[in-house]
Parts: C-alpha cells; structure tokens; sequence
C-alpha cells in the first residue's frame, strides 16, 4: 500500500505540480511573441462532435462547494484525495481571492468629501477669488448657506468623520438677531459648544427695526384674520344652506409695535464677532428698512469709540445700508475696523439724495486696498419716473459717474445698481493712463435705472423718463455703450463687460436694451461706430450674429424687420442676440 504522500503514475496530477510544470514552460522573448502576431495563422477546421448518447442525470451532477474563509477546514472525504501539499496550495489561493470590503469610514477623507459634496452641494471657497460668478459679485446670502439643514444634520450620525463634515458645512454660514438677546443665546450656544466656533466663516447680523410694545405680551397680540370670516351671530344663509360670509376689517397691529429699542451697536458687533468667532472672513449687516427709521448706534451709549480691529475680516457686506451709513464718517468706521478689507458690497433699498451724497463723498477717499466693488443706490423697486426736484440740485454739484471713473481702475470687479452715463469710463481711461499698470481691472457689471443727461447749457435735462419708447434715454444709453467699448483698448484684461436696462413695467421687457461681452463673444445692441471701436479695441471679439434679416432668430426674420412691420412683440427664439439701435426710432414711433 502505498503511503498518503507519494502519488501513483496512474493518478491524475495534482493542482500544485499542473501549476509548477505551467511555470516551467519556456517564455517566449518579445521578437517571438511579435512575430507570432504578425504571422497569421493558418485556419483550423472545426471539430465536429457526434451527438453523446448517454442521457443526463441529476445524481450525475457534481456539487460544487465554495471554500471556507476563515478557518479553511476541508471535510475529511477532500483531505484524502488530496494531500498536505495541495490543501496548503488551496488555503493559499483561497486568501489571495478573498474580496476585501472597504467601509464609508475607511475611505480617505478627500473621498467622504466628495459624497458630501454630491449630497448636500460642493463646498465653496471662503476667499472672494476662489470661486466667484463671472461677473465677480458673490451672493454671500447663499453662498456657504444649505437650504436642507435639517436633512443634512442627520447625516451627521453615520460616523465620527462625518459628524464633523457636517458641522463644517452647517456653521459655515450662521445668522443671529441684532439685540442683546440674540448676542446672548449665541454666546451661551458656542461656549457650551467651543468646538464649533472655528466652522464659522461667514457671521450675518440682521438688526430689526420694530419690536414688540412692552406694555403687550406676546399672547396679546391681536391675530392677523383671514380676509372672509363668517359671523357666529349671523342667520342669514345662501341659497345653498351655508352660512353666509361678510368681509372682516384687518385689525390694526401697528398699535402692538413699536421702534427697536434693544438693538446692539456696531461697537458690540465687532466685539462679539473676534471675541467668539477667530476664523470668520465675512460680515453681513442688515440694517432694514421702513419710513423714519433710526440709525443703528455705533457705540453704546451712542458715541463714536475708536473701533475694534479684526485684520481677519475680508468681506463686508452692508445691507439696508440707510439704516448704518447716513455719513461718510460711518464707512470710515468701518474701513478701520477691518483694515484688510477686500470686497465691500453696498445696498439701499431706495434712492435718497443724502445717500447718493453720501456714497460720493466716500468715493473721493476710497481705500486702495479693496478691489471688490458693488453698490445698489437704487433698488428694482419699479419703473422711476422722472427725477424730482430734491435731485436736480445734486446733479450739478455731485457727479458719482466720474467719482467711481476715478477708482475704477484700482478694482478687479465691479458692480453697480442705478443712475449711470459714459463719463464713467471717460475718466476711468484719463485715470488708467497715470498709473502704469491698467490691467487689473477683470469685470464690470451695470444695472442701469437712468442715464444722467445733460440739457442746454451744460445743465442736467428735467426730461429724463426712461424706457424703449423714450429715445433721449436709447441715445444716452448708446452712449455709454460707446464708451465702454472705447475703454476695452485701455483695460486690457477686461474680459466680462455687461451693461442692461431692467424695467419690470415695459410691454416688451425682453427687448429692453443691453451689451455683453465676455471673452471673445458679444451680444446685444450695436451700430456702425460700436462695431468699428469693438474691431479697434479687440479684433478677435464679434457678434453671434447681426440683425441683417438672416440671422435675427430662429425663424430667420431679423430685429429691425419686426419692428418696421409694426410686430413690437419679440419673435420667436427669446431675446435678441443682436439688435441694431436704429432700430428703436421706428419702434417710438409705432408707439406714437
């Protein structure tokens, strides 16, 4: 009898010497293996089977069973077909084809970010160039804010890790109330809490202007009714068996409020904002609005103190800005609270002569070290008419065109809401050709609600209505067309240039007038002089295509050609890509 170990001639060879007299085999070098390839080879007739005989048999059938991972016990009946040698062979094997399970949480954390990223929104930079729209203006109400909070904390339960993933995008973005309450509730929060104060990189602070009289509670305060309130002592009825429903007079709630009177002051804003939060970049103050509202305090007990300094604030953004900048003192307050500010965004929700004097008394003395400009003096509050008597004094003395010409070229981006004219981009030119570098202006965004116009004698017109039908208003709007096409051969590397008319009260709002430009690709109004400047100033830029009766849109039939058969409609295919400023004369006078 031979022993377990030794193996017969008549045996089957084992799996361990197949494999070993595999390996022994002789590798072809690689001019073998190439010529092998390129030789073809000669074509082998199929073998033909004859058709087998026997039946099958389920009992026939072999079973085959899956190898155990962990311990690697055989059954004995496997054990003595095969020997020592062969069972070590197999365990082998059998661990190098294991499948290795990878978890969420052994994944690096650069991956885990990105499934955060793919479920709750990619995680935007905290810098102003980092990640900002084309046009350089950063919305910071929604830029590092998650509308699915509540969906998002749970997330913060799958592991550790994610826990704080999650903290990092849902403190990144916090708002508090302006009173001393709400500074309160968020001190107490984040000292309970201090691991979450480094998350924060963008603090809004909305102060209110009413607040609840404190002669009422809260649970006296008379509930707005709904508009149809049926009567409980009421008999009559519809032909329908319903009680019948009479209108109910809105109580009047402004007896429940008064002024804020409890609102914290700038000084405590900047106090709170190093005090509790060191690595926040950004600052939102939001002073509202309402008639005969009062300013907010910049000290507490209503003084001028010499501010706090936080140098890690780079991002200012001030809305409702009557409310907190009334004189160019406050903004100088401002400037040297945060003396490495960056980006500096400016909003009033209407237009005031003394904020229009304001902001051009601050334009004069303007900070070199912000590069990121965007002002709003005049909200899309309506179509205005023309200007009233309190502005025709300003115009002559106060021109904010020329005054934002001047820092324009020490901007990167620029913004600007309201009433604008070409001397902007006149003095900006006569500006840059002082300085020796004039590249550093990169994008210029204009919402135009007026054109300055002047009358006779050099004096502002009083006629100054605005629209598609008013051609004083097209003309002073080509104007400014112009000269910022004549500006692109100075700024060099301007390369987003965008100037449109807003008027949420016109017939044809889609055919409201507008130019832009970004890179080589331009759209909107032209004629021959902005055509031959845009040749001039960049030769590589062009129209998509001109308005000349073949390409207007989609069906072919070009912008002056509805306007000349009378169809002041806009055709099919959307706006315009181009439309020629002669154009507008024949559409006045349709409207004539």
């Amino acid at each position: 009898m031979d022993s377990p170990g030794k193996i017969r001639e008549d045996d089957p060879p084992s799996i361990s010497h197949t494999v070993s007299s595999v390996t022994d085999l002789p590798i072809p070098s690689q001019k073998e293996a190439r010529d092998s390839q390129q030789s073809p080879s000669p074509k082998t007739p199929p073998i033909l089977r004859k058709p087998s005989r026997l039946k099958h048999r389920p009992q026939d059938d072999i079973e085959v069973q899956a190898l155990p991972q962990g311990d690697h016990s055989f059954s004995p009946c496997i054990r003595q077909q095969l020997g020592s040698a062969d069972l070590t062979y197999l365990s082998q094997m059998s661990l190098q084809t294991q499948p290795h399970s990878v978890r969420l949480t052994e994944l690096p954390v650069e991956v885990q970010e990105g499934v955060l990223d793919h479920l709750a929104g990619q995680l935007v930079g905290i810098t102003v160039g980092s990640d900002a729209a084309p046009c350089g203006s950063r919305n910071w109400s929604t830029a590092m804010r998650h509308p699915r909070r509540r969906q998002l904390s749970d997330l913060a339960l799958v592991s550790k890790t994610w826990r704080g993933l999650i903290q990092e995008r849902l403190y990144r973005h916090i708002k508090v109330k302006g009173t001393h309450s709400g500074f309160a509730d968020c001190e107490d929060w984040f000292m309970k809490h201090p691991h979450l104060r480094t998350h924060v990189r963008h603090f809004e602070v909305w102060v209110p202007v009413w607040e609840v009289k404190a002669s009422r509670r809260p649970t006296e305060i008379p509930p707005i009714p709904s508009a149809f309130t049926p009567r409980p002592d009421m008999r009559g009825t519809r032909a329908n068996g319903r009680p019948a429903i009479v209108v109910q007079e809105i109580s009047d709630m402004t007896q429940a409020f008064q002024q804020a009177s409890h609102n914290v002051s700038l000084d405590e804003i900047f106090q709170h904002l190093r005090d509790t939060f060191p690595e926040a970049y950004a600052l939102t103050i939001e002073g509202g609005q309402g008639k005969r509202t009062p300013v907010i305090k910049a000290g507490r007990d209503g003084s001028e103190p010499w501010p706090v300094i936080n140098p890690k604030i780079g991002s200012l953004v001030v809305k409702g800005a009557w409310n907190i900048i009334r004189e160019p003192s406050r903004f100088y307050l401002l400037t040297t609270a945060f003396p490495n500010l960056r980006e500096y965004q400016c909003t009033y929700a209407k237009p005031k002569p003394q904020a229009y004097k304001t902001m051009c008394c601050i334009l004069t003395c303007f900070p070199s070290s912000i590069s990121h400009l965007n002002m709003c003096l005049e909200g899309l509050t309506g179509k205005p008419p023309s200007s009233p008597d309190k502005w025709r004094s300003l115009y002559s003395t106060f021109h904010i065109c020329s005054d934002i010409g001047q820092v324009l070229p020490d901007l990167e981006t620029f913004s600007y809401t309201g009433r604008i004219c070409g001397c902007l981009f006149t003095t900006a030119c006569e500006a840059a050709e002082k300085l020796r570098d004039t590249a550093r202006l990169k994008s210029v965004d204009l919402i135009v609600r007026n054109c300055c116009r002047r009358g006779g004698c050099n004096s502002y017109s009083y006629n100054d209505a605005t629209g598609i039908y008013q051609m004083d208003f097209i003309n002073a709007f080509k104007k400014l067309v112009v000269e910022a096409v004549r500006a692109l051969a100075t700024f060099t590397a301007l390369d987003y240039l965008r100037i449109r008319f807003l008027d949420l009260d016109s017939p044809n709002p889609l055919l409201n007038p507008y130019f832009h430009l970004q890179g080589d690709r331009v759209t909107g109004i032209w004629n021959d002089e902005i055509l031959s400047l845009l040749g001039t100033a960049r030769p590589n830029a062009s129209y998509d295509c001109l308005d000349v009766g073949d390409c207007g849109n989609r069906q072919g039939e070009g912008f002056v050609d509805h306007i000349l058969t009378g169809l002041v409609t806009l055709p099919r295919g959307g706006r315009p890509k181009s439309m020629n400023v002669d154009a507008y004369a024949a559409l006045a006078e349709t409207r004539v």
